[in-house]
Parts: C-alpha cells; sequence; structure tokens
C-alpha cells in the first residue's frame, strides 16, 4: 500500500476503522466531461472580495460582473450537443470511461465530482477499509506543496463490487475500474501506473 496516499486518507478514518487499500489517481481519459446542467457561475475567492472591497467605491462598481445573461433553450440543446460530440470523439479515442450513464451509481458517483466545487480536483485518493469506500480529494491551494484531500464521497462496502484493473495503451497504463453494485463502473488512472494492480488485488472484495 502507498505510504504516502496512506497517511492523508488515515487522518479521515473512523476510530477503530482499518486502512484496506488506497490509491492516488485522476479520471481517465474517456470519462465525460461536466454536463451542462452542473456548470456554476466563477465563484470569487476570499482574497479577490478582500482586495475589491479596499478599493474606491466607483472601482467596485466597475469590477462588479454583470447577473450572467440566461442561456436560451436552443443555446443550451446546441452545447449539450457539441459536447456529447466532444464525449464520443473521447470515447472513440481513449475507450469509454462512464458505463451506466448519469442516473447509475458511477454516474452519481461522477456527478458528486463535479458538484463538489467550482473547479474539479485534479487528484483523488481511493480507499477501501473495512467498513467503507471513501474518494477523498486534492484541494491544496497554489501555493501549497503537497496534497490537501478532503473527503469528497463514501459508500459502504456492499455499493462497490470491486476494483479492476484494465490497463490500456501508454497513455493508461494505471488505469483501474470502480465498479458498483448496480454493475456500473468509472473509469481511474493511477498517479503512479504499477500501483494500479497491487491496490486492485488489495481492495479485493
Amino acid at each position: 500500500m502507498n505510504k504516502e496516499c496512506s497517511s492523508q486518507v488515515e487522518p479521515h478514518l473512523q476510530a477503530g476503522e482499518q486502512l484496506i487499500a488506497a490509491c492516488e489517481c485522476e479520471l481517465a481519459p474517456g470519462v465525460p466531461d461536466r454536463p451542462v446542467w452542473l456548470r456554476r457561475p466563477p465563484h470569487e475567492s476570499d482574497l479577490e472580495r478582500r482586495i475589491k472591497s479596499r478599493l474606491p467605491g466607483a472601482v467596485q462598481r466597475f469590477l462588479q460582473p454583470s447577473p450572467p445573461k440566461p442561456d436560451s433553450r436552443i443555446e443550451r440543446t446546441m452545447e449539450g450537443a457539441e459536447q456529447a460530440v466532444d464525449n464520443s470523439l473521447s470515447r472513440v479515442a481513449h475507450g469509454e470511461g462512464l458505463h451506466g450513464g448519469w442516473e447509475s451509481q458511477a454516474g452519481e458517483f461522477l456527478v458528486r465530482h463535479y458538484a463538489a466545487a467550482h473547479l474539479p480536483a485534479p487528484r483523488l485518493a481511493v480507499a477501501f477499509t473495512d467498513r467503507r469506500v471513501l474518494v477523498l480529494a486534492d484541494r491544496a491551494k497554489l501555493w501549497q506543496l503537497k496534497q490537501a484531500y478532503e473527503p469528497q464521497w463514501e459508500a459502504p462496502r456492499a455499493a462497490v463490487a470491486g476494483i479492476r484493473a484494465n490497463p490500456k495503451g501508454i497513455v493508461q497504463r494505471g488505469r483501474f475500474e470502480l465498479v458498483f453494485a448496480d454493475g456500473s463502473w468509472i473509469a481511474l488512472v493511477a498517479s503512479v501506473p504499477t500501483h494500479a494492480t497491487p491496490f486492485a488485488a488489495q481492495a479485493g472484495i
């Protein structure tokens, strides 16, 4: 088990809970992009708000963004169609990244990932314990040199059928699939490709 990843997960364990396997990873190529209906308006950081609060009133008013113009139904339809084409091309190039659709357990997992923050975490830590399956998201700020993992998703062990190592070519040598109890799955890629197969073996259910 990767010690650095384990050290990030252990603070989030419950009393008496035992960590079985953990792996740092990211979404695999071929996983659908954030859908149009999940997009958020830009989020202003605390630093930006503090800086603006010290500016003269006229400057603050000038910098105040205009209310977003609601997209028309036609615009949303066209954007959704363009995204569907992009996702289809990605599947052709890299293989299927999400099996089961947005209404499946895997789809709900991906919705949680995209809805958790304005900018989805670039790196995740997937962990199996004797009680749960946890996914932590790296929320490190730009000035932080180390990962800063925070809980993003969890489920009882029974909700996850297991991990299936499935390397594909050079880009996805560390690919594995998180398989859910309903048969759906989402593809992830281990940050260190050689960690994928041992992780799948350790997490075996």
